[in-house]
């Protein structure tokens, strides 16, 4: 009896840091991208990545610039919704896309003729001095060797951004910046790193089918996640109950 009530004390303490840091860890998980009906952006599911505001042009496709064989992210000029996309977490066990996490974007509205991966990359030999966004990325694998392959989503005014700053590689110091727009030859806009104006985007979910995996159909995104929640009240109070309960049988 007096071993059970000795050792009481101590496995309270081993309780209340397991909850303690499992609250933590549920508090430092970030909110979810929602689309433009209020859901959270689901990874599996395809999206058009939309402007928002006015004169900023249509969704994002692929083109040539240049001359060269290489395949840029770029804006439609028009006001065609372009090709959709999915957003794939560094962590593969995630179902949901959150705000400033690493992942990669592909294209899953086209299929390139010559077996060109559709995942977005950076590219810095196109245009001097210029970290475009280009096709031919590998989708997973974090590390060094991927690190132009790894974008972000952040909130930007009352929309979102996409950023270029991976976390992928502890040791690396990559070029980091938000991802706007450069204007090219025969009004070409080319989706580029470093922009001090983002493009401002939101996302639009679509139940085409899609073409470069193994024609599953893409699940339906869920309701919205909530933000964090507030698990700072909570803790308190368990730690001044299990306080008070050591005082007692101390």
């Amino acid at each position: 009896m007096e071993v059970t009530r000795f050792m009481a004390p101590f496995l309270l303490l081993a309780i209340l840091s397991t909850t303690f840091f499992s609250l933590l860890k549920a508090q430092n998980v970030s909110e979810p991208v929602l689309d433009d009906s209020g859901k959270a952006v689901q990874t599996g599911s395809n999206y058009y990545v939309l402007p928002v505001g006015g004169g900023n042009n249509g969704g994002l496709q692929v083109d040539s610039i240049r001359n060269q064989n290489i395949l840029v992210v770029s804006q439609n000029t028009k006001s065609s919704i372009g090709g959709y996309l999915q957003f794939s977490p560094v962590d593969p066990k995630e179902n949901t896309v959150r705000i400033s996490t690493d992942m990669n974007v592909k294209f899953t509205s086209m299929i390139i003729t010559y077996n060109l991966s559709t995942v977005w990359t950076i590219n810095t030999d196109l245009i001097p001095q210029r970290y475009l966004v280009t096709l031919g990325g590998v989708e997973g694998n974090p590390g060094r060797e991927t690190l132009s392959n790894w974008f972000k989503i952040d909130k930007y005014e009352d929309a979102y951004k996409f950023v270029y700053c991976p976390g992928v590689c502890e040791t690396c110091r990559p070029f980091c910046g938000d991802i706007g727009i450069v204007v090219e030859p025969n009004n070409k806009r080319v989706l580029f790193v470093g922009s001090d104006q983002p493009l401002k985007v939101k996302f639009q979910y679509t139940k085409s089918s899609i073409t470069v995996t193994n024609n599953t159909s893409p699940p339906s995104p869920s309701a919205s996640i909530p933000d964090k929640q507030p698990t700072g009240p909570f803790v308190k109070v368990v730690i001044c109950i299990v306080i008070s309960y050591l005082i007692k049988v101390m």
